[in-house]
């Protein structure tokens, strides 16, 4: 699936809508309305618990002004997770602080990004994966965005590590592994709300520097310059004796 084919059905709902021509500015802001209202049902009561009189409640508005925007709730859920999840795609918005040639800070931004999103909308995040195993579309067009985050590192490894010669989609399987440690951990730490996990207490900015500082040992098999770290920086000691 593409990306194309997911945000055909996530923008149906608007051709969908009463009346064929363009929404006014009121009528834009009303439809808006409705989308943050149904991100804020979304995070505190999920997607499979979500009513339409949920939606129209928290946007103050009747609630048979819905279909006057919206054919109905699934497209209006398709619509918002989609732009939940490419809302922070553009990579050089991300490093657009970060210092030429410094990898530890590049790796941060990103992971930065990621983290703020389960940490601010585990609800969310977790409606994510409920409707992804409901719409192949929607799934598809997830595991496409996560490929687009990583492939700007798969590209550039045969340059990173030109003595490898890595064989054929092996640079892609290394990214792979790597982030999806990282992947499933957020999960339990953010989702799941593991006790034994949250029993750590770790800040948005802990989270992701530990995140980064254990993906950059694998990658570059070194530990990162302890001046740029707080919550690993005494991990530059987890090395094996030989």
């Amino acid at each position: 699936m593409s990306n194309s084919s997911a945000n055909s059905s996530a923008n149906s709902s608007a051709k969908a809508a009463k009346g064929s021509g363009a929404l006014s500015a009121r009528g834009e802001r009303a439809r808006a309305g409705l989308k943050d209202a149904a991100l804020v049902v979304l995070e505190k009561q999920g997607y499979h618990k979500m009513r339409i009189a949920d939606v129209t409640g928290e946007a103050g508005v009747a609630q048979g002004l819905f279909y006057h925007y919206f054919k109905d709730l699934k497209s209006l859920t398709l619509e918002v997770l989609t732009d939940f999840a490419t809302a922070s795609g553009d990579r050089a918005e991300i490093e657009r602080n970060v210092p030429k040639g410094d990898w530890y800070a590049r790796i941060y931004a990103h992971n930065l990004v990621v983290v703020r999103g389960y940490a601010r909308r585990p609800g969310v995040m977790r409606c994510l994966l409920q409707l992804a195993d409901e719409d192949e579309a929607f799934s598809g067009m997830l595991r496409d965005n996560y490929r687009n985050q990583l492939m700007w590192l798969v590209d550039l490894m045969p340059k990173l590590f030109p003595e490898v010669r890595f064989k054929k989609h092996q640079a892609l399987m290394v990214v792979y592994s790597l982030a999806g440690v990282g992947e499933g951990l957020m999960r339990e730490y953010f989702i799941n709300e593991s006790k034994t996990l949250r029993a750590a207490d770790l800040s948005v900015e802990q989270f992701a520097e530990l995140l980064t500082t254990m993906f950059y040992r694998a990658l570059f098999l070194q530990h990162p310059d302890e001046a740029q770290l707080k919550y690993t920086r005494n991990l530059a000691a987890m090395v094996k004796a030989h």
